[in-house]
């Protein structure tokens, strides 16, 4: 007897799945769980394209600011594009970079340095601009937090135009323009767009102003949208899917590099593959190395200069993943000495700064709570936070403003500053709040080991159509997340552990006569391997792989247990063996 790793949290059973047009009863039954009963509303969310974008002039300030630059544009002011130094950041400087060139204007692009200037807007930086005879300068993904730069600015003689999606303060920047859709008195219908998302609306909305468009400006926005976890819904789904048709058929050498380095299997790249392998590289550059190398690929027309800044990029995120895993380690070790549920808060002066999102947010996940990973440095403490989603960071770190010089983020993540000698009222705040947080949100708190499952049904359910259906639902999100499958009626045709570490299983799965491929990833030595000829039960995702250039169906296996230790062992009872489970999925 196998019992299951993880608790398995399965969905109450669905008797009566509503008739969408192109999908079994299945995946109709997991549509109607996310909300889907009808195939109008059904059809809206799956075509999200170019007619989801809500009207610009609904977004406080947005007319203002394009007003602005479009001026500059006209009267050959020197323009400055300020930006961040994460994928998001990044992507929407290049937005800008590329939709002005289209307007005959090289700007200047200026990443501050994590290390020497940190997040946001910088009187040092600014002073060099001015000096540079800059008059113009528009900011991405930072600055609505920057009342005291932008008043400098002003004071330097230029003009700021702020772009941001951060939870603003009470008080704004004093700038000609401060577009942020989290702002009180804006009416847009939108606000989860990110930094990226927003430099794509404006600079399109410029560039139709003259009657052009600019290619790879949706690539580059999905690319920021999905780094920066927003809702795989709505406007932002309408992004990502523009950008991903986009990154299939770029002729940009920087991009295309990317995409060939990341996509798992030939085909067109999914949102996955931006995910995972185009998002840590360019974030690499941020945080061990200098974003300008990133920024510099994205902006990059040569090809054989692209090239050059693809190996030495993939040069760096091989650095960054080593010593992620160094970091991630001791910051283990370090949680284990804090068990609870509640707020984590974790400080060594040995992690480089660039990693602390990344310590926050793979603790955060292996944890279920919420987790501020923070390190000295010079005479300043920096950290980041990474939460579940019961917990909102934004509100979060402003709960513990008085502890913090320095604060901003968004709901799934954010960055703070302190003095050292605040570090130990910060961190005894930041653990004593509760969750969820606010006290009043209605999400249920998140407890580590849970695996929630989308759809229960029968092994015989699982084939290349189910497959075919659920990849009409990509591209997959927060907010919208690959479907995870609870699948009984397997038996075990083969399981070997594989990889250098001998921590992965191999699966060969039968039912009946047909076989389906199987792969659990890192599964420790102590978990015991299915014997052959077991029944068995899994939680998986269903995807294609390519095998010697043929494709296979293949289940990403989260976990496994034999049959009579299995979670599904009750919901098999409820239904007879000739009904089909997916009715009660």
């Amino acid at each position: 007897m196998i019992q299951p790793r993880f608790e398995w949290l399965l969905p109450p059973p669905l008797a009566l799945p509503p008739v969408l047009a192109g999908f079994g009863a299945p995946v109709a039954t997991l549509l109607a769980r996310r909300g889907f009963w009808t195939d109008a509303d059904l059809a809206r969310f799956l075509n999200a394209g170019v007619a989801d974008l809500a009207p610009l002039e609904l977004m406080t300030d947005a007319l203002a600011a394009l007003d602005r630059i479009d001026a500059a544009v006209q009267h050959g002011e020197p323009i400055a594009i300020w930006g961040d130094y994460d994928a998001d950041g990044m992507t929407a400087i290049a937005i800008w970079v590329l939709a002005l060139r289209r307007l005959g204007v090289e700007p200047v692009r200026y990443v501050p340095s994590r290390l020497a200037e940190g997040y946001g807007l910088s009187i040092d930086g600014l002073r060099s601009l001015a000096e540079q005879g800059v008059r113009l300068v528009v900011t991405c993904d930072c600055g609505v937090g920057n009342r005291v730069e932008v008043q400098a600015a002003r004071e330097l003689g230029m003009d700021v135009v702020v772009t941001d999606h951060h939870i603003p303060p009470a008080v704004l920047p004093a700038a000609v323009a401060v577009v942020d859709p989290h702002r009180f008195d804006c009416a847009y219908p939108n606000p989860d767009l990110t930094g990226a998302g927003l430099a794509y609306r404006l600079a399109t909305a410029l560039l139709a102003r003259h009657g052009l468009e600019a290619s790879d400006l949706a690539a580059l926005a999905a690319i920021g949208t999905i780094a920066d976890l927003a809702p795989m819904t709505g406007e932002c789904r309408a992004i990502v899917r523009l950008g991903l048709a986009e990154l299939a058929t770029t002729r940009h050498p920087g991009l295309s590099g990317l995409v060939a380095r990341a996509r798992e299997d030939p085909g067109p790249p999914t949102a996955r593959d931006v995910g995972f392998g185009i998002v840590p590289r360019l974030n690499a550059a941020g945080r061990i190395a200098d974003a300008e190398l990133a920024l510099d690929l994205l902006v990059e027309e040569d090809a054989s200069a692209a090239r050059a800044r693809l190996a030495e990029l993939e040069e760096v995120n091989l650095r960054r993943r080593e010593l992620t895993t160094v970091a991630i380690d001791t910051a283990r070790q370090m949680a284990a000495a804090a068990p609870g549920v509640g707020p984590l808060a974790l400080r060594h002066d040995a992690w480089a700064p660039g990693l602390l999102g990344l310590i926050a947010g793979r603790l955060a996940d292996e944890l279920a709570r919420p987790v501020a990973a923070a390190a000295l440095l010079e005479s300043e403490i920096r950290g980041s936070v990474r939460a579940t989603p019961d917990f909102h960071v934004a509100s979060g770190l402003e709960a513990c403003g008085a502890h913090l010089t320095k604060r901003g983020g968004h709901a799934a993540a954010g960055g703070f500053s302190a003095l050292p000698e605040a570090w130990d009222a910060f961190a005894d705040a930041f653990g004593a709040l509760p969750r969820p947080f606010p006290p009043d949100a209605a999400e249920v708190v998140a407890r580590p080991g849970q695996l929630s499952v989308d759809l229960v049904l029968t092994a015989r359910h699982v084939g290349w159509p189910l497959l075919q259906e659920l990849a009409q639902l990509a591209p997959y999100g927060p907010g919208h997340e690959q479907p995870m499958l609870a699948v009984t009626g397997l038996t075990v045709g083969d399981a070997r552990r594989v990889g250098a570490g001998a921590d992965h299983v191999s699966l060969r799965l039968r039912r009946g006569a047909e076989t389906i491929d199987g792969i659990a990833f890192s599964v420790g030595a102590e978990r015991e391997t299915p014997p052959v000829g077991a029944a068995v039960d899994v939680v998986a995702t269903l995807e294609e792989r390519m095998f010697e250039g043929e494709p296979r169906l293949q289940l990403r296996v989260l976990d496994y247990a034999t049959a009579d230790a299995s979670p599904l062992a009750a919901r098999r009872t409820l239904v007879p063996t000739a009904e089909p489970l997916a009715t009660v999925g």
